[in-house]
């Protein structure tokens, strides 16, 4: 059985049909350890790119809060859904249903969005209950739309009723509200039919493991390079004598400006933390 003491990345493709923790539930079942974490949830219709943390590295998951993500998507122009999703109820227009044409400025329109509305079937809390739990329960409430940044789109394919598309958007943002807010302006309603998760921030799904291949006897083996997908932060590499004053709590000396995140590294290459900088100090957020 693997020892709990071993840390690592994992980087997963999530199948179809599983919630994120359900991948985590099958990873303790099959290695033994309790501890594991993920970085960016993915509904259970989707697939694909899901990063998953073990033992003491779940308290670098916050490296990746900002980052950005990239998707594969299908949406179905012509129908809508109460989740905006396979999963809820599908409702068809009134036939027939006039086939839109997808005009040369549909990027630039979808680049120019700034806010995006949360769907009701999210995790979202609203007076400490979460979005989905009071849809279900048929309560009436309103969500605010969420400030968004679409970093990369384009039109893949279209074979109507099929609208394939990429894009490369900020924390946040919902395929979902992005497929229907693309329907919208195309003069109907979609919902999104398939999401497939291909990127965080410079990791990449072809970096990923099948789950089922992963168990206790092979688990390191999948362990990724830490300096391959960490995101590009001021690192600094300190003396053994330096990294336990910060793990008792306290600051070192360290010349250079002010910074809110920098990376702590002992000469083996191994990550130990996270600190900031502030008076040419660097002082201890997270000491693994």
């Amino acid at each position: 059985m693997v020892q709990p003491a071993l840390n690592g990345f994992l980087a997963i493709d999530k199948p179809a049909g599983m919630t994120s923790f359900d991948v985590i539930r099958h990873l303790r079942k099959q290695t033994g350890i309790r501890t594991f974490g993920h970085a960016g949830t993915l509904d259970p219709f989707a697939t694909g790119l899901l990063l998953i943390a073990v033992n003491q590295y779940t308290r670098l998951l916050s490296l990746w809060d900002e980052a950005e993500k990239t998707y594969e998507v299908v949406m179905e122009l012509g129908k809508s859904s109460s989740t905006g999703d396979p999963e809820g109820e599908i409702t068809e227009l009134s036939l027939p249903v006039v086939e839109p044409v997808i005009p040369e400025d549909l990027p630039e329109k979808v680049l120019s969005l700034q806010t995006l509305p949360l769907p009701k079937y999210s995790a979202v809390k609203i007076n400490g209950k979460r979005a989905y739990s009071l849809a279900r329960a048929q309560t009436e409430f309103t969500l605010q739309e969420r400030k968004v940044r679409i970093y990369e789109f384009e039109v893949q394919n279209y074979n109507f009723p099929y609208l394939h598309y990429r894009c490369k958007v900020s924390k946040g943002t919902y395929i979902r509200s992005l497929s229907e807010r693309i329907a919208e302006q195309l003069g109907t309603v979609a919902y999104t039919k398939e999401l497939r998760r291909t990127a965080i921030g410079r990791l990449k799904v072809e970096q990923a493991s099948p789950l089922a291949e992963i168990n206790a006897d092979n688990l390191v083996s999948h362990f990724l390079p830490v300096l391959d997908i960490i995101p590009a932060l001021e690192s600094v590499t300190l003396q053994e004598k330096d990294l336990a004053i910060l793990r008792q709590g306290q600051a070192v000396w360290n010349k250079g400006p002010d910074n809110a995140k920098v990376l702590i590294w002992d000469d083996s290459y191994r990550c130990c933390g996270i600190a900031f900088r502030s008076g040419q100090k660097l002082h201890p957020k997270v000491n693994l």
